[in-house]
């Protein structure tokens, strides 16, 4: 691969593009979030979480922005800016009218940008900005980092990525400070959206905006991108900057890392000797990747070997090595392994935690022995563990193969006791199981329940409340929910769902509607108009 040095800066070729991936930001992430065996009706791409509490008073000015925009988004889904300093004159005086009456805070502005920042689909982008431009230019507002911040990771998100330099342009020529966080964000926005190149390019320009790049910066890029699978890039940059900052166990380990994920272990391993040869020791979380790439790729047994030398070399295994070596026979369905791994942890006195719980559920769901699955649940409860709700779905889909409706309302029951938050999938098992008993009261009792708790419902959750209206006859709210989930959601439906609402319409005489939603779908681009 080809680089290019020029007063300390480091240049990718613009063909290392690639399609983007989950990504953690957390340097040792590699392995301590959960990685699920849960079934596509989990969207898994990034979720934000809401960062700004606001007192009930700004609550309710939040509130009344966020309906502004989300109405209006709604009106004008295919809206696109003009330019980079957008502002919507109906909005703007809508926002007005809510200004003049309440004073408006910077926790305010950032709670609405991080609400729209939050929503997997149909992201009012451009009333957003619209929206961050009126705040900005109010002159009673407190400029700071953080609302930009914001709008710039959200600009990412969407691939505005010049929208994204204009803002921190502006902060710039405001004299706002500019942190490392600020290229952090874009950075990571570069690296999900596959351009590694324009990644290392915001690195090379930091000081540009007076924001001098130090080690934190630099280690942050290097694990971003070998996060990434990016792997032969970041050794290149790491290569270029060797001089400047000094290797340590966090880079070492993060290389280790990106060439685990990129699949390469020759690689992997080239570069978990030359750390040991330079003097730099291996941590447990170094083990803990080499472990998991060898789990991953069907090597138990050199897996077992690592660990060996892990013990030999006096570095404790977490419970990170121990849920590595056990998510491979989780996947596996070997119930019996998935036992001697905890077993072992035991004797070891490494304390489980959540994903180690989780793993021993799922396996005896897969089994389908619930009796074992709740005993685990309980036990986790009293080794203060605290489950989420993927502690619970096995368990849920298994209720839903037995159709124990009342040990469904008994579990979700359970779940309310313990303050774990049910998910989209959680709700879409109870639905199904609802609806496969015409149960419309109860599937609709949940619905309105994911609507008040803000858990966003996905295609799947559509599918469920669309079939069980159609196979009722019920066409009038087979429509209304297909109409919210194109238009609200800006969810696309698939062709045996479209395909259903427009014979149930057809059924009932309903012409005009039917040629409509015909006219909504062609609009979006979700189907051809029929010859």
């Amino acid at each position: 691969m080809a680089i290019i040095k020029s007063n300390a800066r480091f240049y990718l070729p613009l063909h290392f593009f690639s399609p983007f991936f989950k990504l953690n930001f957390n340097p040792y992430a590699f392995s301590s979030s959960y990685s699920t065996l849960e079934d596509d009706d989990l969207d898994k791409n990034e979720s934000l979480t809401l960062t700004v509490d606001l007192p009930p008073a700004e609550t309710l000015i939040f509130e009344k922005f966020h309906a502004l925009i989300k109405d209006h988004h709604r009106k004008n889904p295919n809206l696109t800016f003009p330019n980079l300093n957008v502002t919507l004159p109906t909005l703007s005086f809508d926002f007005s009218k809510i200004s003049t009456v309440e004073s408006i805070s910077t926790p305010i502005v950032r709670r609405v940008i991080q609400k729209f920042a939050s929503i997997r689909h149909g992201i009012p982008f451009v009333q957003t900005l619209a929206f961050f431009n009126w705040a900005m230019s109010r002159n009673d507002f407190v400029h700071s980092p953080e609302p930009y911040n914001d709008m710039i990771d959200l600009a990412g998100k969407v691939r505005q990525f010049d929208v994204a330099w204009h803002l921190i342009d502006i902060m710039k020529s405001n004299n706002i400070e500019i942190p490392i966080e600020t290229f952090s964000i874009l950075v990571r926005r570069y690296v999900r959206a596959g351009l590694a190149a324009e990644a290392v390019h915001a690195f090379n320009r930091m000081e540009d905006y007076g924001c001098k790049p130090d080690r934190n910066a630099f280690s942050i890029v290097i694990s971003i991108l070998c996060k990434k699978r990016r792997a032969a890039e970041a050794e290149s940059f790491f290569d270029s900057f060797r001089n400047k900052f000094e290797p340590d166990v966090i880079l070492y380990t993060s290389l280790v890392h990106g060439w685990c994920r990129a699949g390469n272990f020759a690689e992997a391993e080239r570069v978990f000797r030359e750390m040991k040869e330079i003097r730099i020791r291996p941590n447990v979380y170094t083990y803990s990747i080499v472990i998991d790439a060898l789990c991953r790729c069907g090597q138990i047994n050199r897996a077992h070997d690592v660990f060996a030398e892990m013990i030999d070399v006096g570095i404790k295994p977490n419970s990170i090595t121990f849920n590595n070596l056990m998510r491979v026979h989780v996947k596996a369905g070997r119930t019996e392994k998935v036992l001697q791994v905890y077993n072992q942890m035991h004797k070891l006195s490494c304390t489980p935690d959540t994903i180690t719980f989780n793993f021993l559920i799922e396996s005896h769901c897969r089994d389908e022995n619930r009796e074992e699955a709740i005993k685990v649940l309980n036990s986790m409860v009293k080794n203060s563990c605290t489950p989420n709700a993927y502690s619970f779905n096995p368990i849920f889909r298994c209720i839903l193969t037995s159709r124990d409706v009342n040990g469904a309302h008994r579990l979700f029951a359970r779940m309310k006791e313990l303050n774990v938050k049910p998910n989209a999938v959680t709700y879409n098992i109870l639905m199904r199981m609802f609806a496969d008993s015409k149960s419309a009261d109860m599937v609709i009792k949940l619905k309105r329940e994911m609507d008040e708790s803000e858990v966003e419902l996905n295609v799947n959750s559509y599918r469920i409340l669309i079939s069980l209206y159609c196979g009722m006859g019920h066409w009038n709210n087979a429509y209304k929910f297909f109409r919210e989930m194109m238009e609200e959601k800006c969810l696309k439906p698939s062709q045996p769902v479209y395909e259903m609402v427009l014979q149930q319409l057809r059924k009932a005489g309903q012409i005009k509607k039917h040629e409509e939603l015909v006219e909504k779908m062609v609009d979006r681009g979700f189907v051809t108009r029929p010859l």
